[in-house]
């Protein structure tokens, strides 16, 4: 019992540290931090299946907060539960709590200074690599038959053809939609088997 118990320790323990270093060194959102999320979870850990973090980074989305914490949790919430869920969204959270407490203490000296301006340049310039490299991701564990394409081309049409539409109606529109198509046309036999 008592080695049950540490063992669950050293795992939360490791939890922590990794979503403690994902929250130290990802900028730039959420959706950069679904690469790191990947290779922390899924490569180096094993704790997370690849093909989940595709879900993981949509039910993220969906869910109310930032998406880089919510992803974290619900990354540490499929390796190990609840607990671990909470114990990643504090690591998450922690080293951007710190920092933003540095630079508010000396926001100006920040602000005016040219060298730290240019460091953040050059970081929002390697973070659409990063956000690039996830769209590719998403696009190809999204993208699986006819239906996820065309309920992907209507999204895309809408967000250019009504750019001030609210995010959130076209998520409940893919829902709503993938729900009727999934659950009861395929499953009435007009289509193909959606389980593989």
């Amino acid at each position: 019992m008592k080695d049950k118990k540490q063992k669950k320790f050293i795992r939360l323990l490791l939890i922590f540290l990794s979503a403690l270093k994902m929250g130290a060194v990802t900028f730039g959102g959420g959706l950069a931090m679904i690469p790191v999320i990947e290779h922390e979870y899924c490569e180096k850990r094993g704790w997370v299946a690849k093909d989940e973090i595709g879900d993981i980074t949509a039910v993220a989305q969906t869910l109310p907060g930032m998406i880089a914490v919510n992803a974290s949790m619900l990354a540490a919430y499929r390796a190990d539960g609840a607990v671990a869920a909470v114990v990643a969204g504090i690591g998450c959270v922690l080293p951007s709590l710190v920092i933003l407490c540095v630079v508010a203490v000396f926001y100006n000296a920040f602000v005016t200074n040219p060298y730290v301006r240019g460091a953040l340049r050059g970081v929002s310039g390697a973070v659409i690599a990063l956000f690039i490299r996830s769209l590719i991701k998403m696009i190809k564990s999204g993208l699986v038959d006819v239906y996820t394409v065309v309920i992907f081309v209507a999204a895309a049409v809408l967000i250019f053809v009504f750019p001030s539409l609210n995010v959130i109606f076209i998520i409940l529109g893919g829902g709503i939609v993938g729900f009727v198509l999934y659950y009861v046309i395929l499953r009435r036999g007009r289509g193909p088997n959606i389980d593989g």
